[in-house]
């Protein structure tokens, strides 16, 4: 037996990679990499009684070369007799009618096919030929573009039914069995151009680090990797145990969650981080633009004031409350505990604090009235007589039918007043109001309040309203 089809045995046995009697799917372009995959495969079926099945993808960006690599493959295995199955479609299309990179949606478009291919034959695993340089130049992406502690793990041997039987033999390896084996395989001439970010990698960056610094870097970056995986796995079961005493879901088919703070602060900075990564993975069906950027953001807002906000990827914000902290989408802004939405109308806890936009958030308290109650003569501070709101009390915008009470008990339409307070007319449609119904209490832009509200001898109980700015109050 081969060397290296010896050692990949024995990591495909020992990592559980692949069992005796199974079927495999092999993704097969006919670079060395996957070629290399092939013939192992085909020298391990006697001992492991494999079914194989080759599947090729053909991405359309690179013409007769494309259509080389296509009949290049299909060769190999109708010599070898394993089934061969193609698929074409054209991949700049397909991106740029998702509005991802192409090379995004070339690895998507595979991955569906492998896929595809697996359920109708009813196979147990999917291989693909990622390998040792190919962890070590993910982890130095991950590195470069702010990765926390899951993308210095790399590349993972097993995620589901897919397998990596190569993830630790080097290129090197792989080129040197190709070469005492004489076996042909094709090369794409993209692998040498420098658009690709990986391409750097693995054409500069690392042979600069091999060269210069250490010959074994390689290797080196995959064994702190797999250690780091290891340290990973730990810190995402804990974080799974700790979530489930502090972490709630709700929304649209529970895609919300909201983080209790007392909980999350007893947790270790590695498991806050870790749940964080989670439930904002969770939340947002995916983890590719979640980075440690984003989870620190959110981290800050344990430790800040209620009413802070912040965005991120893919409609997401997190907004702490008095209480917790929620992870919501923006279709569902009710940006309090237990907050509800009425089309564009927020509805505020009373008392409660709730964002307005624009750095700003609204605060509402209710007491009892005095004798001679002293009255604020602030523009962002405003009293209500809270016995006469006869509605929940809802923030939004303006509606058809509006109106506020002005002196004597008239009503008057809000456009009106709008116009009167010299409102813009660009921006009236976009101002918050607050609002019992159609009766408009506060216009925070203007300061106006109906006078139907104002307190009086009779007033009972105090609605007090407060704008105030969002400060960052977080420790350091």
């Amino acid at each position: 037996m081969d060397e290296l089809v010896r050692k990949v045995y024995e990591n495909v046995i020992g990592g559980g990679l692949l069992q005796k009697g199974e079927s495999v799917v092999a993704g097969v372009s006919g670079g060395a990499d996957s070629v290399c995959l092939l013939y192992i495969l085909m020298a391990l079926k006697p001992f492991m009684h494999l079914e194989l099945t080759v599947v090729h993808i053909h991405h359309g960006l690179r013409g007769e070369a494309a259509d080389a690599d296509r009949d290049f493959v299909k060769n190999i295995c109708a010599a070898e007799n394993v089934p061969f199955v193609c698929y074409q479609t054209d991949i700049r299309a397909m991106a740029a009618a998702r509005h991802i990179s192409e090379e995004e949606a070339g690895r998507i478009f595979r991955y569906e096919c492998f896929e595809r291919v697996r359920a109708d034959r009813n196979a147990d695993k999917i291989a693909v030929a990622h390998h040792m340089d190919d962890t070590a130049e993910t982890v130095l992406m991950n590195l470069f573009r702010g990765s926390g502690l899951k993308g210095l793990a790399g590349i993972p041997a097993m995620r589901g039914t897919v397998v990596r039987p190569l993830l630790y033999v080097s290129r090197k390896e792989i080129e040197a069995f190709l070469e005492r084996n004489d076996i042909a395989y094709r090369t794409d001439s993209t692998n040498f151009e420098t658009d690709y970010t990986r391409n750097r990698l693995r054409l500069d960056v690392l042979p600069y680090v091999k060269a210069y610094i250490n010959p074994a870097a390689v290797e080196h970056i995959a064994d702190t990797a797999a250690l780091a995986a290891d340290v990973c796995r730990y810190v995402e079961a804990q974080a799974r145990a700790a979530g489930e005493a502090i972490v709630c879901w709700s929304g649209d088919s529970e895609k919300d969650c909201e983080i209790d703070v007392e909980g999350f602060l007893k947790q270790d900075r590695a498991i806050q981080r870790e749940l964080l990564r989670q439930n904002m993975g969770m939340a947002a069906g995916q983890m590719k633009d979640i980075g440690m950027v984003h989870i620190e953001t959110v981290r800050d807002l344990f430790g800040g004031s209620a009413g802070r906000k912040v965005s991120l990827p893919y409609g997401l914000y997190a907004v702490r409350t008095y209480g917790s902290v929620r992870i919501q989408h923006e279709h569902t802004a009710g940006e309090k505990a237990e907050n509800d939405r009425e089309g564009n109308a927020i509805v505020p806890d009373i008392p409660g604090t709730c964002p307005m936009g624009d750095g700003l958030y609204l605060d509402l308290s209710v007491f009892s009235a005095d004798k001679n109650p002293q009255i604020p003569k602030k523009m962002y501070t405003k009293w209500f007589d809270y016995d006469k709101i006869k509605n929940r009390l809802v923030l939004r915008h303006r509606r058809t039918g509006d109106y506020m009470v002005i002196g004597g008990g008239h009503k008057k339409a809000l456009r009106r007043i709008l116009m009167d307070d010299r409102i813009p007319q660009a921006d009236r449609d976009s101002i918050m109001l607050l609002a019992d119904g159609s009766h408009i209490l506060w216009i925070p832009e203007s300061g106006r309040i109906s006078d139907h509200y104002r307190i009086t001898e009779a007033t009972k109980r105090i609605l007090a309203a407060q704008l105030k700015e969002i400060k960052d109050e977080r420790e350091d």
